[in-house]
């Protein structure tokens, strides 16, 4: 019977982790030694599953890292081929998740926020158009759930409103937001002070929605 596959099996430089940038993610983090046994079995063991909600919360902070490191580099031109990451698709801005991913971490926004921890949070804010990312759970047949906004605030007394399927929400500097957005696309119109959306401080777009909804990240 052949070996089941897990997502650090996507890796092959898990020991090359920093153990303090694995704490940096974890609310409560275990002691220093104690991270460094648990990531020595997840790099023995990488399709083991996490036995209780606080492995489940190391092993999303290790995956936030585990993709850093294997994600865009600060300057590095990305082509248009899907295979410059498994994980990003430039041309397309789509997040990518395998479908295999969830059976370990079901919690779709969660694995969705590893993902954008890993892969942009630290991208140059110099192409307005990263400011929207389409999210794809891949599988035989992709399934679009939702979509990942970025604004670009000034400062930290930017405020931004969204009007979305009828509804007015206020969306704080700093925050992680998700709004719901069960149509296949949903209309939303915005307005921010203190910073832009793809380029524009008040506008109107179509967003694709789904089971994940529309994710905003608030994060200066």
């Amino acid at each position: 019977m052949p070996k089941a596959s897990g997502p650090f099996d996507s890796f092959d430089n898990l020991d090359k982790i920093d153990i303090n940038s694995v704490l940096y993610w974890l609310k409560t983090p275990p002691a220093p030694a104690k991270l460094e046994d648990y990531l020595a079995n997840k790099i023995l063991y990488p399709s083991a599953f996490s036995l209780s909600i606080d492995d489940m919360k190391i092993d999303l902070a290790i995956l936030r890292e585990a993709l850093r490191m294997n994600g865009p580099k600060p300057g590095q031109k990305m082509g248009p081929l899907l295979g410059d990451n498994p994980f990003l698709n430039f041309t397309l801005r789509k997040i990518i998740i395998p479908q295999n991913f969830l059976r370990f971490y079901p919690d779709l926004v969660s694995l969705t926020w590893a993902f954008v921890d890993g892969l942009l949070l630290n991208r140059k804010k110099e192409d307005w158009f990263g400011d929207l990312w389409i999210v794809v759970v891949s599988d035989d047949i992709d399934e679009v759930v939702g979509t990942v906004l970025l604004p670009q605030f000034m400062n930290l007394q930017a405020s931004l409103e969204f009007n979305l399927l009828g509804n007015t929400y206020k969306v704080r500097v700093g925050s992680l937001t998700v709004l719901p957005c069960p149509k296949e696309r949903c209309e939303l119109s915005y307005k921010v002070s203190g910073g832009q959306i793809l380029g524009k401080n008040e506008s109107a777009l179509e967003v694709y929605g789904g089971r994940l909804g529309l994710m905003i990240d608030g994060r200066v």
